[in-house]
């Protein structure tokens, strides 16, 4: 084998190490998204609004989203590549990367807010 046969077989090596790894970080990535979003269905399901249950939950590979059913506010949570970041985007708005706990209290800012008939 030559040089640039060891290289050629290293360099699949480390593509296909690399590929597994991102698969890897995927799923972990979606399994916490739709755990959040179970545990917010389950919040939402036992404390419920005056309106009603308006308020639709959506979850696709790491990203979960709220949308209130009678306007257009919504509410988007991306699980990022560092476990436990949270990117929080409200109304378009993109407030960054933050921590599970300070989402949280973001999610229960904009649903008071999406479901209170006054305004905040």
């Amino acid at each position: 084998m030559g040089i640039f046969d060891e290289e050629a077989e290293k360099m699949a090596k480390e593509i296909a190490s690399a590929e597994h790894t991102r698969a890897h970080l995927k799923a972990k990535l979606s399994q916490i998204a739709h755990n959040v979003a179970e545990d917010l269905t389950s919040y939402i399901g036992t404390h419920p609004r005056p309106q009603g249950p308006d308020i639709e939950i959506g979850v696709y590979e790491n990203r979960i989203t709220l949308r209130k059913k009678t306007t257009s506010d919504t509410m988007e949570i991306v699980c990022s590549g560092e476990l436990g970041a949270f990117e929080v985007i409200m109304d378009g708005t993109n407030y960054g990367v933050t921590n599970q706990s300070n989402m949280a209290r973001g999610v229960l800012t904009w649903l008071k807010r999406a479901t209170s008939s006054k305004p905040l």
